[in-house]
């Protein structure tokens, strides 16, 4: 591995300092390995923490949603989703767009939900309030809404299916 690619990190709890070098895999498990021999509790805490890798998240969702250089476009048709799953889907929709660069935010509006899922807006709004009740959604502003990692997760879970079905 070049010099170029290789990363270093020191990491010093209470007394104990080690210096990690190599990849950024490589440092990533160094670090994480070292955190868990010397601070016993961060393995419990790492069992029960939740997080989606992005990356393969991507990787599955390859098929349902296509990247495109004017943005992110659904290519398998949402019809036998509920209203609340057909939310969900625009608002990972949006975060995929925020997350691969062709949108400047991983937010949407409220009428831009009502828009793309064709709802009107007292149904919209009653499946927000479900799914931010839920943890799966969290209201960044007025009107404005974001899928949490708890909503990815359980997209994951239980959209996906139905999508690539």
């Amino acid at each position: 591995m070049s010099q170029d690619n290789q990363v270093e990190v020191t990491v010093r709890y209470r007394d104990v300092e080690k210096t990690i070098r190599g990849s950024p895999d490589e440092v990533f498990r160094g670090v994480f390995r070292f955190l868990s021999e010397t601070i016993p509790a961060l393995d419990v805490v790492s069992r029960v923490t939740l997080s989606v890798d992005f990356a393969d998240f991507l990787k599955e969702v390859a098929g349902v949603f296509a990247v495109t250089p004017e943005g992110v476009v659904v290519l398998t048709p949402p019809e036998a989703l509920t209203d609340r799953e057909l939310v969900l889907l625009y608002l990972v929709r949006a975060k995929v767009g925020f997350e691969t660069g062709r949108s400047e935010k991983e937010t949407l509006l409220a009428s831009d939900l009502i828009s793309f899922t064709g709802k009107g807006s007292g149904t919209v709004a009653g499946r927000l309030s479900e799914l931010s009740g839920e943890g799966l959604v969290e209201r960044t502003g007025k009107g404005e809404y974001r899928v949490t990692t708890f909503g990815l997760h359980r997209f994951r879970q239980d959209v996906l299916p139905k999508l690539k079905g």
